[in-house]
């Protein structure tokens, strides 16, 4: 759980302090996703990353559609080019603490 705490809390920061240079979160996202792939290296982990960026993203495109918000600096649809990769690491992050929290009751 504290791995989880730490990424969610690295992903955030860097967020903050860079989102107004998107190639450059994109690519931390990317190491913060590498490295948290190296603890999650089950497939199933890989299928959850993936769905959680491409639903999550589908999401964000529809609402900036319709005008319910709006990004500093988007690139493509309204989305910032880093949008899929949290997306992707929240639906891990919360799959992940789901599981954690499930082991924790159960014992």
């Amino acid at each position: 759980m504290l791995f989880e705490i730490f990424l969610f809390s690295l992903v955030v920061t860097l967020i903050i302090l860079f989102y107004t240079n998107n190639l450059l979160l994109t690519a931390l996202l990317i190491i913060a996703w590498l490295v948290g792939i190296r603890f999650w290296h089950k497939k199933h982990d890989i299928y959850f990353f993936v769905a959680g960026a491409v639903i999550g993203s589908i999401a964000e495109i529809i609402c900036i559609y319709f005008g319910v918000w709006q990004y500093a600096n988007p690139t493509f649809l309204g989305i910032p080019m880093w949008l899929p990769i949290v997306w992707g690491l929240a639906a891990m992050l919360i799959k992940r603490t789901g599981e954690t929290l499930a082991k924790i009751g159960a014992k």
